[in-house]
């Protein structure tokens, strides 16, 4: 894929974009849904919000209709990313250990923040799904390596993979499930296809139409890494900012009247 020189984002940038979605999406649930909007759900969940409610919270109506859009280019855009690192780094097995050790960190903090409890098997973070992830697109650069001459083995063999690692996924239930994994293995598969290669999304749309939001975004890439900053940042950031919205929703819903 050719990316502009100079100009457009770097890799730290759109991972920055990534992570100002990610914190909208969560805000919607651990903020405004369980914080601001506490006092006008029932016990089934639904929210009922009368016209003459006080402006802060009409207000929070409407940013939650923008972050609900917002919050949904965040992981089409790290799905990129992820291919990208799989395709740079220096040191594959290093990757996939990160990747699988900060997923299982995460996890009591996510669960804490969704499910109040530190364990909960119904759904595991998003750092399950990529990890998952990097290892079908290890396994895909594996086939192409060894089964470049033969194209019936190599897709028979690539199709196998793709559908082996999405039934992990969703044995395993990290967010996005086995959408996560395809759009993965679509967007190694089409690496080389220019502009084509963001049709790699597609399976995201299944989730919501707003993930297509990403694309402009990351037509914009211009295949630099870009100022890394601290390389773990992203990893602690994501269960800490769990922990911080949990609480500040807490802190919000009672002081409701």
């Amino acid at each position: 894929m050719r990316y502009p020189a100079e100009r457009g984002l770097s890799g730290f940038s759109l991972k920055y974009i990534a992570m100002v979605s990610m914190l909208c999406d969560h805000a919607n649930l651990l903020l405004i849904r369980r914080g601001v909007f506490a006092p006008y759900t029932s016990a089934e969940g639904t929210i009922l919000i009368p016209a003459d409610a006080p402006a802060g919270v009409l207000l929070a109506q409407r940013l939650y209709g923008i972050f609900e859009i917002v919050g949904h280019i965040g992981f089409p855009i790290f799905a990129f990313l992820l291919v990208e690192g799989f395709l740079h780094t220096r040191s594959r097995g290093r990757y996939l250990l990160t990747l699988a050790a900060f997923a299982v960190l995460t996890e009591p903090a996510y669960d804490l923040a969704h499910y109040g409890k530190l364990w909960e098997p119904a759904l595991q973070n998003v750092l399950v799904t990529l990890t998952v992830s990097v290892m079908l697109l290890w396994v895909l650069d594996q086939v192409e390596r060894r089964f470049s001459g033969t194209p019936v083995k190599r897709w028979g063999l690539t199709v196998l993979a793709t559908l082996l690692a999405g039934s992990l996924a969703l044995l395993l239930r990290g967010e996005y499930v086995f959408l996560g994994t395809t759009t993965a293995a679509l967007l190694w598969l089409l690496r080389d296809r220019g502009a084509w290669r963001l049709l790699g999304l597609a399976p995201l749309l299944v989730v919501s139409p707003w993930c297509a939001l990403a694309a402009p975004v990351l037509a914009l890439y211009n295949g630099r890494r870009g100022h890394l900053g601290w390389k773990y940042f992203f990893y602690v950031f994501y269960p800490a900012h769990f922990l911080v919205l949990l609480w500040v929703g807490k802190w919000i819903a009672a002081r409701q009247p």
